[in-house]
């Protein structure tokens, strides 16, 4: 990414986590409090967080057991406000967490130093860097949802591993929305249809909206978009290189430059829907408890494609003095 680039990125950002910040929330997964800011996704609500973003650290945490050792020292690449870096130094990680955001960096750091959990911490530092400008190895890389800003996907995992010690693990979670389908859309638009009839969905007007098949039709289209695009119609996207790469791309290099040690696929569409959910907390909650199951048994079964993935590799033996060596 040019240097250009990698400004714009940080500037987008930067007025993200400052929005942010002035709605009032706070990025510690233990510490979050609801925010009406988000009005659909997870972060509005500390339950819905746990249902989302909690699983995904729980994730992270599982495959660093299955594959890494206690303790081991971790590059946390584009940690964004610092929530996942923040939750392995708790679980006794020696982390370095570098992101291209000053404001998230600064973010991160005020919560890093109000953090009252400390039995077990292991280390944690911020950093306003870029993984070019790291010069260290570190015995796990993680990307959550990083990669996929960048066009030349090849290139940023060499050069991650570049910065792997020898057996070093690369775990990320990155997207792979080409893989959802109209069929998948269509079902998350029956569930908020449903949701709507009943007064727990945001958008109280939705099935009045929708008479006939046609229109029915168009708005599972705009279902589909918007979880492909993850912004709404109008929205300002995340930042201007978003989805520069798909999941394919990823995963294709990441199996070729590394030893693969496990895929999990993930989270087909609670991250844009918990948060739309409204009314008492013990019905909310409940709901949100159903749906997730729901999630989670119909992509196990394959009634619902992954929209991202947890990938572990190693560092492959075929690197050799920090040079990969690639077939003919």
């Amino acid at each position: 990414m040019s240097d250009e680039n990698l400004k714009a990125e940080a500037e987008a950002f930067n007025e993200i986590v400052s929005e942010r910040e002035r709605a009032g929330f706070i990025p510690d997964l233990r510490r979050a409090v609801k925010c009406d800011y988000f009005y659909k996704s997870c972060w509005r609500d500390p339950y819905f967080i746990n249902l989302h973003v909690g699983e995904t650290v729980r994730t992270f945490l599982d495959l660093l057991r299955r594959h890494g050792r206690p303790g081991i020292r971790i590059l946390d690449v584009g940690c964004g406000s610092g929530y996942i870096s923040l939750e392995l130094a708790r679980a006794g990680y020696q982390v370095t967490a570098i992101d291209i955001a000053e404001k998230a960096i600064a973010v991160a750091q005020k919560t890093l130093a109000e953090n009252p959990f400390k039995q077990g911490f292991g280390s944690l530092e911020y950093r306003v860097l870029s993984l070019d400008e790291v010069e260290s190895q570190f015995d796990v890389l993680l990307f959550s949802g990083v990669i996929h800003h960048f066009r030349d996907v090849d290139g940023v995992v060499r050069r991650a591993i570049d910065r792997l010690l020898p057996e070093g693990l690369l775990l990320c979670h990155e997207p792979c929305h080409e893989s959802w389908r109209d069929t998948d859309a269509a079902q998350v638009a029956l569930i908020r249809g449903l949701l709507a009839l009943s007064g727990a969905w945001y958008e109280k007007d939705l099935v009045a909206r929708l008479k006939t098949p046609e229109q029915f039709a168009a708005y599972v289209r705009d279902v589909h978009t918007e979880f492909v695009t993850e912004r709404d119609p109008g929205e300002r996207g995340q930042s201007p290189n978003d989805n520069a790469s798909t999941g394919a791309q990823i995963l294709r290099t990441l199996r070729t430059e590394l030893d693969e040690l496990e895929y999990r696929p993930a989270k087909p569409f609670i991250y844009r829907l918990l948060g739309g959910l409204r009314g008492p907390d013990e019905t909310t909650h409940a709901l949100a408890d159903f749906i997730t199951l729901f999630e989670r048994f119909s992509m196990r079964e394959g009634f619902l494609r992954p929209n991202s993935f947890f990938f572990v590799g190693r560092k492959s033996a075929k690197i050799i003095l920090g040079k990969q060596t690639h077939p003919p």
